[in-house]
């Protein structure tokens, strides 16, 4: 078997001043390559690595990104190839902390993002620089494209649940093993695809894990691989008179705020609830002899297409597909609408693991690739998606389950998130408060997908990490949150954002508590708007 990126040795940089480790610690941990024994399961690296390490991947897949990571803690890391059929494998890594034992016995696992064959490793570190054994894991295959899903089923299945519910097996194993004790509790967070991940270990693995965190959760994932190819239908190629430029669209969406920012109160660029905007864009077009270049103004089929963005999705057997592009939310022009193309994460993933043909491309017509869309409805093989509404075995198990999902994601609309956590209540009969016992849902104003945004957007969630933030204490982190509603009965009313000055990576400007929903974040009225004390969460009625 052909094995993946992962399990070439990385390169360890030792800084010149390095931690030795006690003895016996890193003596056990060198021979975790010839003692860790575990069904399907290979070790191909083990030793001890000293905080300060440049930990580095040189044969890493190129689309993953940065290949590098430093540790931030000293550390015993063990690299395994985990074989899941006759025809996949997973490569993951699990990362155990010496103080672990002293920081709470905890055990982690970390997501992935999209498609992606890629651990996240900056939240790899940053949870084992809190002593939690952390494991990460490539999800099957290597690189963020579909194309190894061709002709390869038992992979696809490994990147819809197997590689997570295989990592975490192995991980927990690996950790009471390697510690000679049991961990007390496990806890999984990731975002986007990691999110997705998260919502389908709760809906159908709940006991794996007492606490979980899904970040800005791609749940329904065939909605969001066609949506993006809906929209290119929509705005069409660089020629088409519907396309707008990437200033056209900085345009539109600066107008779409304009019309919608103060409806929270305070004109600060940030939407707190962006589904109670409503723009109208007639008001753009252009009048006789007027133009882009001269007046900024859009043609009346300029227009005609902002308006079917800004408008539901619905297909050919008029069930609702997605929901309309909100405003506020300029990340979506990156993703989907700049170019005039289509999405390529969707149209790969169409291509490789659902039409299984190399070959497919997308039909010349909206009429036919709507078609497509309500297939990609009735069919999930796989079991891909993460939309179960019923979580009853997760409610059971007395574990719990922690949503967020910021307002300004330009990829998957929080709107879908809160279809979600509605349906969910309708599903299991259960009113806001009732739910809150075991699945609290966060929308989080300003927030991008994961990370990033005009708001309050940083709280250490994952994707968070690694990106040179300061100023904030660990302790504060959605994870810890979730620890001390696990552990401790202390279930979260509110997530304390921090706005970041990207100069300095620091918190400047808005402190925001964010409420959990349907409870609302509204301005009292007086009070400067950048304190958290100068809102509050309310409903308008009495909480369901």
């Amino acid at each position: 078997m052909k094995l993946n990126a992962f399990t070439i040795t990385a390169i360890i940089a030792i800084p010149c001043v390095t931690a030795t480790g006690g003895n016996n610690f890193t003596r056990r941990c060198s021979r975790l390559l010839q003692n860790f024994k575990f069904s399907n399961t290979k070790v191909l690296t083990s030793g001890y690595t000293p905080k300060g390490t440049n930990i580095t991947y040189p044969n890493l897949h190129p689309t993953c990104g940065q290949n590098w990571v430093i540790a931030e803690t000293n550390m015993c890391r063990l690299t395994l190839n985990v074989t899941t059929s006759s025809t996949s494998n997973v490569i993951m890594e699990v990362w155990m902390p010496e103080d672990w034992k002293s920081s709470g016995q905890r055990f982690a696992m970390t997501g992935n993002g999209g498609v992606s064959g890629c651990m996240t490793l900056s939240d790899l570190a940053f949870t084992a620089s809190l002593g939690f054994a952390t494991v990460g894991h490539n999800n099957g295959h290597d690189g963020t494209s579909s194309a190894p899903f061709l002709d390869r089923p038992e992979v696809i299945k490994d990147f819809a649940w197997r590689a997570t519910l295989t990592a975490t097996q192995v991980g927990k194993a690996a950790t009471n093993f390697f510690y000679q004790t049991s961990l007390t509790k496990s806890y999984y967070w990731g975002c986007s695809g990691g999110g997705r991940q998260g919502l389908k270990i709760a809906q159908d693995f709940p006991e794996e894990y007492d606490g979980i965190i899904a970040g800005n959760p791609a749940a329904d994932f065939h909605r969001l691989v066609a949506s993006g190819l809906y929209y290119s239908y929509q705005t069409g190629p660089p020629t088409s008179p519907t396309w707008l430029s990437f200033e056209q669209w900085k345009a539109v969406d600066a107008e779409a705020l304009a019309q919608c920012d103060t409806i929270d109160g305070v004109a600060d660029n940030v939407l707190e609830d962006p589904l109670k905007c409503k723009p109208r864009f007639e008001n753009m077009l252009c009048g006789q002899l007027e133009t882009w270049g001269t007046h900024q103004c859009l043609t009346t089929d300029q227009v005609s297409a902002v308006e079917r963005i800004y408008s539901p999705v619905y297909g050919n057997k008029g069930r609702f597909f997605a929901p309309a592009v909100q405003p506020g939310n300029d990340q979506v022009f990156g993703f989907y609408l700049i170019y005039g193309a289509p999405s390529e994460l969707g149209e790969e993933y169409i291509r490789y693991a659902i039409k299984n043909d190399a070959t497919w491309e997308l039909p010349p017509t909206l009429d036919e690739f709507l078609d497509i869309m309500d297939d990609l409805l009735d069919h999930d093989p796989y079991k891909t998606s993460a939309n179960n509404p019923n979580l009853t075995p997760l409610k059971n198990s007395g574990h719990k389950l922690l949503v967020y999902h910021g307002t300004s994601d330009g990829y998957y609309s929080h709107e879908n998130t809160i279809r979600l956590y509605e349906g969910t209540a309708k599903n299991m009969t259960l009113k806001a408060k009732q739910l809150d016992d075991f699945y609290r849902l966060f929308p989080v104003a300003g927030l991008n997908h994961c990370n990033g945004g005009n708001g309050a957007w940083y709280f250490g969630g994952s994707g968070q990490n690694g990106l040179g933030i300061s100023g904030v204490n660990p302790s504060e982190s959605i994870l810890m949150k979730m620890v001390r509603w696990v552990e401790n009965g202390e279930a979260p009313d509110t997530i304390r954002g921090y706005q970041i000055n990207p100069a300095t990576g620091k918190p400047a400007g808005a402190i925001r508590e964010h409420c959990r929903h349907p409870l609302k974040n509204t301005y009292k009225g007086s009070g400067d708007p950048l304190l958290p004390g100068s809102w509050e969460c309310t409903l308008g009625t009495k909480y369901p």
